[in-house]
């Protein structure tokens, strides 16, 4: 997607302040200027000049390199696998401790099965302390990249 607003704005030739457009110039959806002022102003690609944008090659140029060296907004592919592996893991956890919980309710009256029901449910919360820290560490690196760019 950001590749398509990027060849837009460079078919526009709007890469410098100076020829700077608008939003309706560009052809853009009013979700743009919504979207500048959260996460995609804040990456600095496009700038807003006064309600014209141009788009900032020195900082897409610097993100794409961010992106290739696993750091960016995300954290990089590496540490966004390992929250989705982390996910995927708590669902599975959760989903078993649930049917394991409503069987020994309601079929097998089981201490076994109890303590079982127990150990997933540790491993449940376990897994969500984890998932909690990798996405505050990605979201301190992503600020800490945008507060090295500095302000667009």
């Amino acid at each position: 997607m950001i590749q398509g607003i990027v060849a837009r704005f460079r078919e526009k030739g709007a890469t410098s302040p100076e020829k700077a457009v608008t939003a309706q110039e560009l052809g853009l959806p009013p979700r743009f200027e919504e979207a500048m002022k959260r996460r995609l102003g804040a990456t600095g690609i496009f700038v807003d000049v006064g309600g014209r944008y141009y788009l900032d090659e020195a900082r897409l140029k610097q993100v794409q390199e961010e992106r290739r060296a696993g750091g960016g907004m995300a954290g990089g592919r590496g540490q966004r696998g390992s929250v989705l592996a982390i996910r995927m893991a708590r669902m599975a956890v959760g989903l078993v401790a649930v049917v394991l919980a409503l069987s020994n309710i309601l079929f097998v009256r089981s201490a076994y099965l109890s303590f079982t029901v127990v150990a997933l449910v540790i491993v449940w919360v376990v897994l969500t302390v984890f998932q909690l820290f990798f996405l505050s560490r990605a979201r301190s690196r992503w600020r800490a990249s945008e507060a090295a760019a500095g302000p667009p």
